[in-house]
Formats: C-alpha cells, sequence, structure tokens
C-alpha cells in the first residue's frame, strides 16, 4: 500500500490534490472542495537547509500532536491561528492560506544566529522586550532570479524609501551594507503589504507571551521560536504553517544545557541510532507536556 492510500485511509477527511511537499510535511486539498486543507506531518528531520536528513519513525505524529495543541492553546487566547482540528494522528486541519514569504522570530535571550549578528551580546542574554526579526524565505540562494549570498537573509524594511534591504544574518549586523536592496513590488504580492507587518509582528509577541507562560507552567523555558504567517480565503492574515518542536529553542526548568528542542539534532557532529533515539524521546516528552496546554 502507498504511502498516499494509506493517508487517504486513515486521515477523517478524504485527501484532494496535493498542494505542496516540503522537508518535513506534506499538504494536500480536501476533497469536499472546501477552503481547508490538511497538513501532514513526515517523520523526517532536516537541519542546515536539508544538508542533514534523517528519518525518526514516529516524528511525525508527535509533531502533530505539538501542533495542535499549540494552535488550539493559542486559538483560545484569541489569536488569528491556521487551525480547524486534529484529524489523524499525522495531520491535522487547517484553511487554505496563501503563504507570506517570511520566517518571523520572536526571541527572549541571544543564541544562535543573534550573536552572530550582534557579537557584542552575550550567550544567553536575556531581552526584557522580547526581540522580533524577519527573514526573507528563499531557496538555493535566489530570489526571483536575483543571486543571493545565502538562504533566508535578515529583512528590513524600510518604508521612508519603500525598499527592502537584505543582509547576510551570519555576519555583524554593525557596519554591514545590504548586499541586495528590493523594491516593493519585488517582494511584496499585495497591495500596501508594508502595512501587514506590524500585525505580524504583534501577532507573533503574542503568541510567544502566550506559550513562553504556559511553558513556564509546566517547568519549562521557552527561548525564542520561528513562525510563518498567510491569507486564507477571506483575506485574513492568520498565523499558519506549524509550530512543532522544530520551532523553537526550549530548555526543561531553566537548564540551558540539556535542550528538549531541535537544536539537539543540529549539533549532533555524528547522526546514531542511539542519538536519534535520544532525540525522539525528547520529542515524545514536548508532545506530552503540550497536552497540559489546553487540558
Amino acid at each position: 500500500m502507498d504511502a498516499q492510500l494509506s493517508e487517504r485511509l486513515t486521515t477523517k477527511h478524504p485527501l484532494g490534490a496535493l498542494v505542496t511537499e516540503g522537508k518535513t510535511k506534506k499538504i494536500h486539498l480536501i476533497k469536499s472542495g472546501s477552503d481547508l486543507v490538511t497538513v501532514i506531518s513526515k517523520d523526517d528531520i532536516t537541519a542546515g537547509d536539508g544538508a542533514k536528513h534523517d528519518i525518526i519513525p514516529d516524528k511525525g505524529r508527535l509533531a502533530t500532536a505539538t501542533t495542535s495543541n499549540v494552535f488550539r492553546l493559542l486559538k483560545a487566547c484569541g489569536l488569528p491561528v491556521a487551525f480547524v482540528e486534529q484529524d489523524s494522528a499525522t495531520s491535522f486541519v487547517a484553511p487554505k492560506c496563501q503563504m507570506l514569504p517570511y520566517e518571523v522570530v520572536a526571541r527572549r535571550e541571544a543564541h544562535g544566529s543573534y550573536l552572530k549578528r550582534n557579537p557584542h551580546f552575550s550567550k544567553g542574554q536575556l531581552f526584557p522586550q522580547l526581540i522580533v526579526e524577519f527573514f526573507l524565505k528563499t531557496k538555493d540562494k535566489n530570489w526571483k532570479g536575483k543571486s543571493l549570498v545565502c538562504d533566508d537573509p535578515l529583512l528590513i524594511y524600510s518604508k521612508d524609501a519603500a525598499q527592502i534591504q537584505l543582509f547576510n544574518p551570519a555576519k555583524p549586523l554593525h557596519g554591514q551594507e545590504p548586499f541586495l536592496v528590493l523594491s516593493q513590488s519585488e517582494v511584496f504580492g499585495h497591495d500596501e503589504e508594508w502595512k501587514i507587518f506590524p500585525d505580524m509582528r504583534r501577532i507573533a509577541r503574542h503568541a510567544f507571551l502566550v506559550l513562553e507562560k504556559a511553558w513556564q507552567l509546566e517547568g519549562g523555558t521557552l527561548v525564542d521560536f520561528k513562525v510563518e504567517f498567510g491569507f486564507d480565503s477571506k483575506g485574513n492574515l492568520l498565523l499558519a504553517d506549524v509550530i512543532d518542536n522544530d520551532s523553537w529553542r526550549l530548555w526543561p526548568g531553566g537548564d540551558k544545557v540539556e535542550m528538549l528542542d531541535k537544536q539537539v539534532y543540529r549539533d549532533l557532529s555524528e547522526v546514531t541510532d542511539d542519538a536519534l533515539r535520544l532525540i525522539l524521546a525528547k520529542y515524545q516528552t514536548v508532545a506530552s507536556l503540550t497536552k497540559n496546554f489546553v487540558s
């Protein structure tokens, strides 16, 4: 039995055409002809934009459980999220969204690439007010025929100049000139799209604060997270895609050694079966704890 037939038998809603497939998920239309899709998590885990790639059996189920628990909580708190219901162990139903080409990152502490851009900060430095950054989602170091020095560059929008400036996110920002300056029409797909940047920033901050508190109640520390946005068929801006254990830095009880998130996989110098089992155990812990978000 092929994978697609298996999914047709196990999802609540019959699957229609495949909309898109990424490294860790597939999105299908729902056959009823509605404006809904089914988001199916795969067992794949990747790092380095796919340079590192492994399969962890059962990861898809755990990712779906985590995303569903997180979106239920955010929805209950009044945030606009692209989530209707979980419809199988590895999938959930969401409004079909026209996704925006941005990754929005909210940070409570200085880690990872933020330190490369801001080397004057110390690792783990706390931000009393959340830092929110925007990155342009790209692939193969290319944006609409224009060559880039890297994928997913830091994006800074200048309203006065009506320009989008792109910076190398792995180099100090101070003194760095943008490696590419784009006009609004080269990035924005909607009229006056610049107006939604404050809304994305506000929603991302709100979502982070909700999840930060939820994790505090479970004895955990949410350090940062990455989210994406899209417009539904009615033009509503929604927090979309997924928020699972690949989406954040998370430490149990403030322990900054024993991470619970995907960073453990990123940091592996050698991928072994034992290491993958350890990672799966962390994903199981996270899926289990997020059940308490909505219980």
